[in-house]
């Protein structure tokens, strides 16, 4: 069993990479890196292409009022477009535009050679091994029953 201050140092850790990440991101837009709220827009709406905005609002647990202000400041970069919900003529659907296509492909590009240049001392065993152990704290959460009580 872990014990409070092993599970505590951890969270720590992950935060610090989290603002590390972030500052590190805003620091980058030159090199192609989107600011963390778009770039997560977008990501997410290239895998969930034609999702209407409510359902991308909950599942990036964002509220609709920010979930709105960063569709348009996509929409005024060209990155997303909203099409009429043809089930619903009051309703958009969100899908990527060819430049925000470009951009994702660009920001990844950029997120990857990051990583690597963070990682150059590393083998490719403690990259894995990294990747499962987090892959293991992921999914963990998804089984959490506190995350399910909220």
């Amino acid at each position: 069993m872990v014990s409070a201050e092993t599970a505590s140092n951890l969270i720590d850790t992950l935060r610090g990479l989290v603002r590390h990440a972030r500052a590190k991101a805003a620091r980058s837009a030159h090199l192609g890196m989107l600011a963390p709220p778009l770039g997560a827009l977008l990501s997410h709406v290239s895998c969930t292409e034609g999702h209407r905005p409510s359902a991308v609002a909950e599942d990036l647990r964002v509220t609709q009022s920010a979930l709105s202000r960063q569709i348009a400041q996509a929409e005024s970069l060209g990155y997303v477009a909203r099409t009429p919900d043809p089930r619903d003529g009051r309703a958009t659907l969100l899908s990527l535009t060819d430049a925000g296509v470009e951009a994702l492909r660009v920001h990844r590009e950029a997120q990857l050679d990051w990583a690597l240049s963070m990682m150059s001392d590393w083998t490719d065993e403690e990259v894995r091994d990294l990747t499962d152990r987090l892959g293991r704290l992921r999914d963990a959460t998804s089984t959490d029953p506190v995350s399910h009580a909220h």
